[in-house]
């Protein structure tokens, strides 16, 4: 028998979810700004997507100032959507679901062992 990825998955987003923050990862949609004409100012479609998060520090010896800058930080999440580096932010709330933090996504790798069922993504994040 076969190992249940998707029950690793859901496991994952239990466990993640029970220790975490609640985050919502914000994705753009398409490549133009769509103009509104009510507020005479152009805005970017986006979809959100809730998912949990666990942020943490990268170890000093990995600071680079070039790949990875101080005040980077490391963060795995288990999500309803998939990263863009480069142009996908990540709202983070407290339990009281206040926001604290807003992040840029540097960079995002998935954890994908059957290379169907997405477990969770390990992300590189930047104010």
């Amino acid at each position: 028998m076969g190992i249940n990825y998707i029950a690793m998955a859901a496991a994952a987003k239990r466990l993640i979810g029970s220790n975490r923050a609640k985050c919502v990862l914000i994705n753009p949609v398409g490549n133009k700004p769509v103009y509104d004409p009510v507020t005479n100012e152009y805005e970017k479609e986006i979809e959100k997507h809730d998912g949990y998060c666990i942020i943490s520090n990268y170890e000093d010896r990995l600071v680079d100032g070039t790949v990875i800058k101080a005040g980077d930080r490391k963060i795995v999440a288990v999500l309803s959507g998939e990263p863009k580096p480069g142009l996908s932010s990540l709202e983070v709330y407290n339990k009281a679901g206040k926001l604290t933090d807003t992040y840029h996504v540097i960079n995002s790798s998935q954890v994908n062992p059957d290379a169907n069922t997405v477990i969770l993504y390990r992300l590189q994040c930047r104010k």
